[in-house]
């Protein structure tokens, strides 16, 4: 990838395009600081993000990005309500000190009456839409996600795309999409397209 210059404003929803291998993946884990670039900067509301220590990567990643994967990465032997508490438990907290906080972003998603299951109970719609629920437990103001209905049916994926809508709209989250389904990518704010390791704009 170069010469990839962009901004997001708070509270809109980017779809991110373009054919496999294209990069969509790698600039996620960019903005997220999972991977390092070469040259270039990322900035958070104006302050640079070059050259954070991978421990300070990590504590500015946990505070401000939410990150939703195509294949969910739920725990098997935890209940749906266990998993969503999780990012709070890496950091140290109980599980049974934010069932409260995780029963409601369950019932965002229309997910509440599932959550003392295990996933493998859950279709592949809701258990994208626990991970989603997952990603957002600690309030991120910026959520990414790579490919989240890359593994589901067109109405499965339709149903998760109008979340991604109903949560930016509703609580002010920025979301950026990686999706290779132009169809979806059609109703987000703004749509990214990269091709050929170059970003365009304003599809």
């Amino acid at each position: 990838m170069e010469d990839i210059t962009f901004s997001l404003e708070e509270g809109k929803f980017y779809a991110l395009v373009g054919h496999s291998g294209s990069g969509k993946t790698t600039l996620l884990y960019l903005l997220a600081l999972l991977e390092q670039a070469d040259a270039g900067e990322i900035y958070w509301r104006g302050e640079s993000l070059r050259g954070l220590s991978p421990a300070a990567a990590a504590a500015w990643r946990g505070r401000h990005v939410g990150f939703v994967f195509q294949f969910f990465h739920l725990i098997a032997e935890l209940k749906v309500w266990e998993n969503v508490v999780l990012p709070a438990v890496l950091q140290g907290q109980s599980f049974h000190s934010h069932k409260k906080r995780a029963l409601e972003l369950l019932s965002k998603v229309g997910l509440q009456d599932k959550a003392e299951v295990l996933p493998i109970r859950l279709s592949g719609g809701e258990q994208q839409r626990v991970a989603i629920a997952r990603a957002l437990f600690l309030s991120p103001p910026l959520l990414l996600a790579d490919e989240p209905t890359g593994n589901l049916d067109n109405e499965q994926a339709e149903r998760v795309w109008s979340l991604f809508l109903d949560l930016t709209r509703q609580l002010g989250t920025t979301v950026l999409v990686a999706t290779h389904n132009l169809a979806l990518a059609n109703s987000a704010d703004q749509i990214f397209y990269l091709q050929g390791g170059r970003l365009r704009q304003n599809l």
